[in-house]
């Protein structure tokens, strides 16, 4: 028979609980939640996969899988797939109007009821998106005609790299803007560009190389186009203007009689009227006449005569002869190296 305790005596008090007895205790209750939040979402499942079979229509699925052949001539226009995982061909598989397919490429098809439509290409590279600083050489510094400093980025398209540029460079001499862009946006091959530039002249563009090595090099910037010339035809200025000679009898006003005696050449119906006027031309120098229609040169003839102009102040024809319609001119182009190129259309693949 158990005697009873001794109402005076103490109860010892629980020993303390140590660190390593409340992390294994903390531990297990984290597992029974988990358990349970598991049990809570397998049973979430099977209530959604029992709804399905009280749906009207196929629900849609995605499905990975690798285009194995084109038909690009059809209407409308498919592909031949192989679903991951099967070396079967599916043929017939549409595809969305904004995807230019290519036979190995990733895609991701989607399943609604019996139709199956490629959606895209899996990226199967990283697309950089950043913009990196072009270090520019000497001569040129960023953000010409205030279009932001000159950058540039790598991005993958449809298979392969393509280097875009934004920006502009000003310009105050040289002709090599950038020395090196930096080994992953160097070409295969030397890529010829055109980019804008000051409009000064006419010419709005100026050819820019990209070399192998990474340099990029300004080509032709004081080339005029289509010539280069400052004036036109219509601009030029005659020795003898055709509304200031005339040629015919002394009644009418402006014209001239020709009568070379000694050195004199004399205009105008007498001395006296208005448009009277003398020219002092030695004889050996102001001819009449036209020896190739039969008058001796030196005959007095209305309409035919010669005048000694130096051919350095007005030159007619390629010769120098007096033929009518045809004239030489020289112009010099006036062409200005450019103070600014914008690169914010400048694209090329690797």
């Amino acid at each position: 028979m158990t005697t009873p305790s001794d109402p005076g005596e103490t109860v010892p008090a629980e020993p303390p609980v140590s660190p390593d007895e409340a992390a294994v205790q903390g531990a297990a209750a984290e597992a029974e939640a988990a358990a349970a939040a598991q049990l809570n979402a397998i049973r979430e499942l099977a209530a959604e996969i029992a709804k399905q079979t009280l749906l009207a229509f196929d629900p849609a699925t995605l499905r990975k899988g690798t285009v194995s052949s084109i038909a690009s001539a059809a209407a409308p226009p498919t592909l031949g797939v192989q679903i991951s995982g099967d070396t079967t061909e599916i043929p017939g598989v549409r595809y969305i109007d904004s995807y230019a397919p290519e036979v190995g490429d990733t895609v991701l098809i989607i399943k609604q009821g019996t139709d199956l439509v490629a959606l895209g290409e899996i990226a199967g590279q990283f697309s950089e998106s950043g913009w990196t600083t072009v270090p520019l050489a000497a001569g040129f510094t960023h953000n010409g005609n205030s279009n932001g400093n000159v950058e540039v980025r790598r991005i993958w398209d449809h298979g392969s790299w393509k280097v875009q540029f934004k920006g502009a460079a000003n310009r105050s001499s040289g002709t090599v803007v950038c020395t090196d862009l930096g080994e992953k946006y160097r070409p295969t091959a030397r890529r010829s560009l055109l980019v804008t530039r000051t409009a000064n002249g006419g010419s709005n563009v100026v050819k820019v190389d990209i070399e192998t090595s990474g340099s990029v090099t300004m080509v032709g910037g004081t080339t005029a186009p289509n010539g280069g010339d400052t004036s036109t035809s219509s601009e030029h200025t005659h020795q003898i203007a055709n509304s200031d000679h005339f040629h015919g009898d002394t009644s009418s006003e402006g014209s001239h009689t020709h009568g070379i005696a000694n050195n004199d050449h004399n205009h105008g119906g007498d001395t006296g009227t208005t448009s009277s006027h003398k020219h002092s031309i030695p004889t050996t120098t102001h001819k009449h006449g036209n020896p190739a229609d039969g008058e001796p040169g030196g005959t007095t003839s209305v309409n035919d005569h010669a005048h000694s102009i130096p051919t350095s102040s007005h030159t007619h024809g390629t010769n120098g002869a007096l033929a009518d319609g045809s004239h030489d001119h020289t112009f010099t182009p006036v062409v200005e190296d450019p103070a600014w190129i914008s690169f914010n259309q400048l694209e090329y693949f690797l």
